[in-house]
């Protein structure tokens, strides 16, 4: 319900255009009231879609677009972990290493190395998120955590994808975005994203049975 009735909670500023100038930009993201009205201004003629978003949430793959923005953004940090295993572990510069843990977070980070223990991603997988050659700068690897985590979702309702665009990070929300499709690899993607909530989200497990 928090979803269809507050679209712009954690909206980012980059997505928006035309920001009226007499309005300042943090005490409308805390006003909920502020926030709500713009909501309904950057969600307009969506009204009617509310019953497709509830029903959505009947989905396990869907519920993945309704946990909490900072644990989803956690996860996706967790998948690009898990995808750049081998270049994270392999890492000698500390540069390099201050910059992982910059991108992806510290726990994401730490989790490399016990991910170095996990079965890899699937081939397919691996070339749906556009990683058959492996990236190795942390920012490409969290673009490829954040198209695992829209094909983990599969196609949902086009109101739910335009919420999940006022998100910030722009960047990557609108990567994972553009990535909820129907996609031979969408169960796997699931799986994995179910794996990775099993080891490091306990609390949100028993969402996706």
């Amino acid at each position: 319900m928090r979803c269809i009735a507050d679209p712009a909670a954690g909206f980012d500023h980059a997505v928006m255009k035309d920001w009226p100038e007499w309005l300042p930009r943090e005490p409308a993201r805390e006003d909920s009231f502020i926030r709500m009205r713009l909501g309904s201004r950057l969600v307009r003629d969506q009204s009617s879609w509310a019953s497709a978003i509830i029903s959505a949430g009947h989905a396990p793959r869907t519920r993945l677009a309704f946990l909490p923005a900072s644990d989803a953004v956690r996860l996706m940090c967790l998948a690009a972990a898990w995808t750049g295993v081998p270049s994270l572990v392999g890492q000698l510069r500390n540069a390099d290493v201050i910059a992982a843990r910059s991108v992806l977070g510290e726990d994401a980070f730490a989790f490399a190395f016990h991910a170095a223990l996990l079965p890899r991603p699937t081939a397919g997988l691996m070339s749906a998120i556009g990683a058959s050659k492996l990236p190795t700068e942390p920012a490409e690897l969290l673009h490829c955590g954040a198209a695992m985590f829209g094909l983990a979702m599969g196609c949902i309702p086009d109101a739910l994808q335009v919420r999940l665009r006022l998100r910030s990070p722009a960047s990557i929300w609108i990567m994972a975005a553009n990535a909820c499709r129907n996609d031979s690899a969408g169960e796997d993607a699931f799986h994995a994203m179910r794996r990775l909530v099993r080891n490091r989200m306990p609390l949100w497990s028993h969402w996706f049975d």
